[in-house]
């Protein structure tokens, strides 16, 4: 049996069968195109374009930098969303971090924006775009502390309402999309695993909700199991219920949260609260690499500080697993107030030989001398 498709561009619009012992087989026709003109496609693109010139432009006549722009107007910010700007949720989508970043994902947005906008109409295109892109900075903020904007979550999640086409249509899927969709995920997504300043996290979280939005806009209630609105709603609240749950009081944000109030007995010289929050941040075992280095340090400094030399000494050599500059250096000044100067020499010399950039290195040797 051989299909003729009917197209409008590159995107399906009905299909027809051809039986060879028939002629041609008439099945009801399938309502693909909903809208001719993208338009929620080419405002979304301005919106970037725009939100690019005006950050640009305040940079240029006030001096701020471009990055700490960025911050203010909305990037997703663990601790900023922890303490109650829950906006930082959806307003990274319109972000970019540079020219390039931002030309990237408008080309993305167009090219994979027109067709699904097509096919699902103007407002549940947008429907899915805001659900994608909010679903994928939370998975962001959960398993990942780093600040982030990009529209691409949400350009992902387009990707994601072009699957659920294929769950609907899987025959139209085959035919118009077939395996390109998926090699186009499996690429971005491998290089989002390799490259560790793209935030792989919410790619993921803008495809999965990207799927689920397109299943709650456009499934009925009544369908299979599959193709039930009821599935994917309870899907997406389940989802979104435990990511924040989980993202508010567990993992490495609540050992950020719990950085901060350390900064803060560092900067008031509290020694006795800083060695008791750094150990309770210990105590979380956070995944986070850069939180661990940051507690550690300034754990051992208030254990020096307050005469808790063994517990500095164990934290240091801890510190030397994560960041071996910074531990041996850390280590060399502990052995060196215990005046432990051979000890101190070679951990010195260590942290020397890893370009450290402390600049009393070279003092600090000379007192130890030969």
């Amino acid at each position: 049996m051989n299909e003729y498709h009917y197209k409008y561009g590159n995107t399906p619009y009905s299909t027809q069968s051809y039986n060879q012992g028939n002629g041609f087989e008439e099945r009801p026709r399938v309502p693909i195109i909903k809208v001719n003109k993208p338009i929620v496609t080419y405002v979304l693109i301005a919106i970037n374009i725009i939100m690019w010139g005006l950050l640009s432009f305040i940079s240029s006549k006030t001096g701020e930098s471009y990055n700490e722009l960025l911050m203010l107007f909305g990037a997703k910010i663990n601790i900023k969303i922890i303490q109650g700007q829950y906006w930082r949720f959806i307003t990274p989508i319109f972000l970019h971090a540079d020219i390039t970043h931002l030309l990237v994902n408008c080309y993305s947005l167009h090219a994979v924006g027109t067709t699904v906008e097509r096919i699902y109409g103007h407002t549940k295109f947008l429907v899915i775009y805001l659900i994608a892109g909010t679903l994928g900075s939370i998975l962001s903020f959960v398993f990942s502390i780093n600040p982030a904007v990009g529209a691409s979550g949400a350009i992902f999640g387009l990707l994601g309402a072009l699957l659920y086409f294929g769950v609907e249509h899987p025959r139209l899927f085959r035919a118009f999309f077939g395996r390109s969709i998926f090699m186009i995920l499996a690429i971005n997504l491998g290089y989002g695993y390799v490259n560790k300043r793209i935030d792989n996290f919410g790619h993921i979280g803008g495809l999965i909700g990207g799927f689920l939005a397109s299943g709650i806009v456009k499934a009925p209630f009544n369908g299979k199991w599959y193709l039930s609105k009821a599935t994917y709603i309870i899907l997406i609240l389940a989802i979104l219920a435990s990511g924040l749950a989980y993202g508010f009081n567990y993992g490495n944000n609540n050992a950020l949260l719990m950085l901060e109030e350390l900064y803060k007995h560092d900067q008031n010289q509290n020694w006795n609260e800083a060695v008791k929050i750094g150990q309770d941040i210990l105590d979380l075992k956070p995944t986070n690499k850069n939180i661990n280095i940051e507690v550690l340090w300034i754990t051992a400094k208030a254990e020096v500080i307050t005469g808790k030399y063994n517990e500095a000494v164990e934290h240091a050599k801890t510190l030397v697993k994560l960041s071996p500059v910074n531990g041996h250096y850390l280590l060399g000044i502990i052995y060196y107030d215990l005046g432990q100067l051979n000890l101190a020499k070679e951990e010195l010399l260590k942290a020397k030989a890893l370009s450290s950039p402390y600049p009393n290195i070279d003092e600090l040797l000379r007192k130890i001398g030969d």
